[in-house]
């Protein structure tokens, strides 16, 4: 549940990296239904579902989200050329529609999936029903660069993010560091608990939020948010603009205790008990 600070800003627990049934590697479980009641459970307010090279069961979470009072952010998670695992983030099912429609779809390699052997990937309504099933082969790498996915991903309107630095299929795995010239929006780091490392290894110079959630494949997966966005109104477009690191918005990411030696004020927070708060962004400063 979003709490406001002492400015009157929105504080929002986020989960940015959900996968749904559509995803080979995910199970079937992950439909509306389930996902929304443990992200309710877990007092999450924002979320994307990114699914692995389709967009298709954004708009049935968009709108079960919708009803449940959640800041839904549709998304993607791309695999380039070199595959590297990108992050789209775009401001609406529209938007990211045509986007995979014009860009994501051409861009594959059409290879039959084998459920059997590679998973399912299950098309659903807003119901959690069957639609269909995606013929190709979802976890492959498509035909376009990184570069070319980042062009792409800002000329539809969207926002850029490579995933889990720390983790394979991440640009720093593929290509041994961050190409300066590789427009990204923001990072993801998956284990918060290395981000210095990351950050004075490959991020030196670079003023880009660091952002942190659960890559759930598995309802099992999704767990209390570490990533929290303060900003000054609960939507789609303060939260993307908060990514960015646009006007007075911020994010913050808990690490275990005892863990980090740096301190963030975490008053305007829920009780964090067990955690220290740490604000990314003021550490480049």
């Amino acid at each position: 549940m979003s709490v406001d600070n002492p400015e009157g800003q929105k504080v929002l627990s986020c989960d940015l990296h959900i996968h749904s049934a559509l995803s080979p590697c995910a199970e079937n479980r992950m439909v509306p239904k389930f996902v929304v009641q443990k992200l309710l459970t877990l007092n999450i307010d924002v979320f994307s579902i990114t699914d692995h090279n389709s967009c298709f069961n954004c708009k049935a979470f968009e709108k079960v989200a919708g009803k449940h009072g959640l800041v839904f952010i549709p998304g993607i998670e791309l695999q380039s050329a070199e595959e590297i695992h990108l992050l789209g983030y775009f401001s609406d099912v529209n938007q990211i529609s045509d986007f995979c429609a014009e860009v994501v779809d051409p861009a594959r390699i059409f290879f039959k999936n084998d459920p059997d052997r590679f998973g399912s990937q299950i098309k659903i309504d807003e119901n959690g029903r069957n639609v269909g099933e995606e013929e190709c082969l979802l976890t492959l790498a498509l035909k376009l660069g990184v570069d070319d996915l980042v062009q792409k991903i800002h000329w539809y309107g969207g926002v850029a993010v490579p995933a889990h630095l720390d983790r394979s299929f991440s640009v720093i795995s593929q290509l041994g560091y961050i190409p300066p010239d590789l427009a990204v929006d923001a990072v993801e780091i998956w284990d918060a608990l290395k981000i210095d490392e990351i950050k004075k290894t490959f991020l030196q110079g670079r003023d880009l939020n660091v952002l942190s959630s659960s890559d759930s494949h598995y309802l099992d997966m999704m767990k209390k948010p570490k990533m929290r966005f303060v900003v000054n109104q609960k939507s789609v477009e303060a939260c993307l603009s908060c990514i960015k690191g646009e006007g007075e918005s911020r994010i913050t990411v808990t690490v275990p205790r005892g863990k980090s030696a740096d301190r963030f004020d975490s008053s305007i927070l829920s009780s964090q008990d067990n955690s220290d708060v740490r604000d990314w962004k003021n550490l480049y400063k």
